[in-house]
């Protein structure tokens, strides 16, 4: 009987995380990305990215929270994007979010509704908004959100992409003030 309930118990704190080649980064899902680092834990999800081969525009989901006792600044002029060309997109302003929305509003309602689950933090978290982006005349957008073992913000991320997005490696880079978060993703290779 020890036996039993010693191997349902390790069983139960198995991660289903899979390791990937970058350290520090596991892949929680098909197209879900996780690195916890010293200053921030963030999950990416890129699913609705896979099914937009060829458009202009990349969309991101993301998840961000800090470790026990750290505190995060996230600031959308330090994300970016690296293309499978090698190119540094930064991730779109709230001016060209918004002068593109009225083309990209029934993709990002699609995206709403078939989206993987983000939630991969403890439950403790107080859950927010990333706020980075906003309808027009739906809100104020904000430049940057910060973090801390207390809260966990859910959001969207927007890169605009000339000749829009191929199939190929990419990377999300966010740099933080301590930390740097390099989340590789593949697009294309279903």
């Amino acid at each position: 009987m020890t036996v039993l309930l010693g191997a349902v118990v390790a069983a139960s704190a198995c991660s289903s995380a899979v390791p990937t080649e970058t350290p520090g980064v596991e892949q929680l899902g098909q197209y879900i990305m996780r690195q916890n680092g010293s200053e921030a834990d963030v999950v990416v999800g890129y699913k609705h990215a896979a099914q937009s081969l060829g458009d202009e525009w990349l969309l991101l989901e993301l998840a961000i929270t800090s470790p026990s006792g750290e505190s995060a600044k996230f600031e959308r002029k330090n994300i970016w994007v690296r293309t499978p060309a090698g190119v540094q997109v930064p991730a779109a302003s709230q001016k060209a979010f918004g002068e593109a929305y009225g083309s990209m509003r029934n993709k990002i309602a699609q995206a709403n509704v078939a989206r993987d689950p983000m939630d991969y933090f403890p439950p403790n978290r107080l859950p927010c908004d990333l706020d980075l982006y906003v309808a027009p005349g739906e809100g104020v957008a904000f430049d940057q959100v910060t973090v801390n073992q207390r809260r966990a913000c859910e959001g969207k991320l927007f890169f605009y992409i000339p000749g829009g997005v191929q199939p190929g490696k990419y990377v999300l880079g966010i740099d933080l003030e301590e930390d740097e978060i390099r989340i590789p993703f593949t697009l294309g290779s279903e």
